[in-house]
C-alpha cells in the first residue's frame, strides 16, 4: 500500500507466468490444506500463536543508504523503533516454541561497522543470505547483497 492507504503494486507484463502452472498450483494446495495462513499486523497474532506455529515476520526493510528511505507498506512508517519492538515480539514468541524466520536488509552492505541487527537479535541466530536486486534506477548499482 501506498501512503494513502492505497494497492500500490503493479501488475507486471509477464508472457508465460508461473502462477499459471496447475500442478504447481494443486500440490501447493494439498500441502497447505491444514494450513491457516494470516497476513495482519504482527501485533494482532499473539492470541492464536504458539510452539505449533511457524511464523515468517517480513518487515519494511531497514534503509541501506539516505535515498533507500522506503520503510512503508501502509500509511504508518516502520522506523528503528517499529524495528525494536518487532525484536521484542520476536523475542517472546521465541520464548514460546514458536519457529520464526524473519527478514531484513543488511546494514553491513553499506556499513562494515552497523551492528543494527546483529545486537537486535544477539540473542538469535542470523543467517545472512545472498540475495539479487534487479531494481534500482542505476543499473550498475543492481546485484547481489546480503
Amino acid at each position: 500500500m501506498n501512503s494513502k492507504g492505497e494497492f500500490n503494486v503493479p501488475i507486471g507484463s509477464y508472457k508465460a507466468p508461473l502462477i499459471c502452472d496447475e500442478d504447481n498450483l494443486r500440490a501447493v494446495s494439498a500441502g497447505l490444506s491444514r494450513v491457516r495462513i494470516e497476513c495482519a499486523d504482527y501485533r494482532d497474532s499473539e492470541s492464536f500463536i504458539d510452539a505449533n506455529t511457524f511464523v515468517y515476520f517480513d518487515p519494511p526493510y531497514r534503509p541501506l543508504n539516505a535515498t533507500s528511505n522506503f520503510v512503508s507498506y501502509t500509511k504508518e512508517s516502520f522506523n528503528d523503533c517499529s524495528q525494536k519492538e518487532l525484536a521484542k515480539y520476536i523475542e517472546l514468541l521465541s520464548q514460546r516454541g514458536t519457529r520464526i524466520v524473519a527478514s531484513n536488509s543488511d546494514p553491513k552492505n553499506t556499513s562494515p561497522e552497523d551492528n543494527f541487527f546483529d545486537e537486535l537479535y544477539a540473542k538469535m541466530k542470523i543467517d545472512r543470505v545472498s540475495a539479487t536486486r534487479m531494481i534500482n534506477s542505476n543499473a550498475d548499482s543492481r546485484g547481489t547483497i546480503n
